[in-house]
């Protein structure tokens, strides 16, 4: 095998199989090397085997790596037929209109996958499950919400899809909390407030900043209609995994090489004058890879070299990567015999089923709204089932997600109220496997860098954000692919301008992949 290439990447998690493929379709010969056995880092889809293994080997110390976890329970049972599970470890949903969707269309890698609309979505809220309201007629449908405040949350509706930002309703008021701003500028009830603080703007917590805000609303107002009622795509087979492994098959067409499940056991870094200036050294391959560039995950760079290298900084102009500090997630992934029905609606029960939609669906619990459940961070419920290929008949999938500002209590403890509250209202459907854990990530420290290694790039790990992260890794990934491309000395242009595909159009065949 010659052993030199013009870049090697480190990790096959989301961004990094995403620059993978393009900076192999622009024609750089491209090495992905990965220690895992499987595809998609921190964002793979595993078998229920595999998950399994995954929780007992994967509890780390918090010293030992940069996103790190710690599994708090995992059940003794095992529900039969394992391998017909596809489950992810970073569940998300497709925003129809993002830098994500553009990638996946102009790629073509959008070929390699199925996808449908997300199913219902809903807020939990007073007791009840309410249904998010994302446009004119789903509005004027739903009989819980009374006519006066129909008509303000159409004129709020109007003015978050439109150019906003110059508007005298939000001059002077970019800072301020985005539930103060709805309810002063647009006099809507703190129940909508919630429904689209906590749904459509997609916050985390309370008080989140107005201006973000408006701009996650406007891109999820902007999603709905492109491929159907819903703002949001599902994938088949566990969702972010299988895609993942359709840009790593993008790269590999285009000659990229692949290395998995082989321990990284050093990694040399030469002096800056040398035309291969690193050396990656792999267990078991007797030569080291060279290349004049690194593209790397954070958990796949050695300790000592973690305060000398690029971080792939997120983009503040990019509405969706200003948000509250998080430095960790409790998850729940639990898996109940009987299929799970979305909630009973409150005021928009009689409203039929959109064509088209998948048997996923999502539900957000805002903060404070459920007995013994949390009051400062918002939980995101996420299922899949058989509809998707995730799950074999007659069984689901259910995702939870709770962001933190700080830790203290398990997993189980913060999360339990959630999966019990669900479980209550379908009571046909009994949970025969469960998995609590927290997943960490570093916090950020503003010191200085020294000795910096050129043309040696770290992009930063995707964060819980079930709408937001997809869009944050293919923005990642094309900051990561201009860095890589003015760090090579090659003889390759590229016309920013078309961005980051080689052919820098959409193909209307591949749109019909959505449809």
């Amino acid at each position: 095998m010659d052993n030199v290439f013009d870049v090697i990447v480190l990790g096959t998690g989301l961004s990094e199989s995403i620059a993978a493929a393009a900076l192999a379709k622009a024609g750089l010969k491209v090495a992905h090397i990965d220690p895992n056995p499987y595809y998609g880092a921190d964002e793979a889809t595993l078998t229920l085997d595999e998950l399994v293994h995954w929780a007992e080997t994967h509890s780390t110390n918090p010293t030992e790596e940069p996103v790190h976890y710690r599994v708090d329970y995992l059940s003794p049972n095992r529900p039969s037929h394992p391998k017909q599970y596809s489950i992810s470890l970073s569940p998300t949903v497709i925003p129809s209109v993002g830098p994500f969707i553009s990638s996946l269309v102009s790629s073509g890698v959008s070929r390699y996958g199925s996808y449908k609309l997300l199913g219902p979505m809903a807020i939990y809220h007073n007791g009840r499950f309410q249904s998010v309201p994302q446009n004119k007629e789903s509005i004027f449908q739903d009989r819980s919400i009374p006519l006066i405040e129909k008509r303000r949350l159409m004129r709020f509706l109007v003015f978050a899809s439109g150019e906003f930002e110059e508007t005298p309703e939000l001059q002077g008021k970019e800072d301020t909390p985005f539930d103060h701003f709805l309810r002063e500028s647009f006099s809507l009830s703190e129940g909508i407030s919630q429904v689209i603080m906590f749904s459509l703007a997609s916050c985390n917590f309370s008080g989140e900043l107005t201006s973000t805000a408006l701009h996650r609303v406007r891109r999820c107002l902007r999603s709905a209609g492109r491929y159907g009622s819903s703002p949001f795509l599902v994938g088949y087979y566990g969702g972010s995994g299988e895609i993942t492994q359709g840009f790593c098959r993008a790269t590999a067409v285009n000659g990229g090489v692949y290395i998995l499940g082989r321990k990284i056991s050093n990694l040399v870094v030469n002096g800056p004058q040398e035309p291969e200036r690193f050396a990656v050294e792999i267990e078991g391959i007797p030569d080291p890879l060279r290349s004049s560039c690194i593209l790397s995950s954070m958990t796949c760079v050695p300790r000592c070299l973690q305060s000398r290298v690029n971080l792939i900084s997120p983009d503040p102009d990019m509405p969706s990567t200003t948000r509250c500090q998080v430095h960790a997630v409790a998850r729940c992934i639990a898996i109940v015999d009987g299929t799970i029905a979305p909630p009973r609606l409150y005021g928009a029960d009689d409203i039929p089923p959109v064509e088209g939609q998948s048997d996923s669906f999502l539900v957000v619990f805002p903060p404070g709204s459920l007995d013994g459940g949390s009051l400062t961070s918002s939980v995101t419920l996420l299922t899949a089932g058989a509809g998707t290929m995730s799950a074999p008949s007659e069984t689901n999938i259910i995702y939870f997600s709770m962001p933190l500002h700080e830790s203290g209590r398990s997993s189980k403890e913060l999360l339990h109220p959630y999966l019990a509250e669900i479980l209550d209202s379908n009571p046909t459907c009994q949970s025969i496997f469960q998995l609590f854990y927290m997943q960490y990530w570093p916090l950020t420290h503003n010191q200085p860098i020294r000795d910096i290694i050129s043309n040696f790039f770290i992009l930063p790990p995707l964060h819980s954000d079930m709408f937001q992260a997809v869009d944050q890794a293919a923005h990642n990934a094309e900051k990561a692919f201009w860095s890589t491309i003015e760090a090579v000395d090659s003889q390759i242009t590229h016309d920013r301008d078309k961005g980051f595909w080689m052919d820098g159009h959409v193909n209307s065949n591949h749109e019909q992949d959505f449809e």
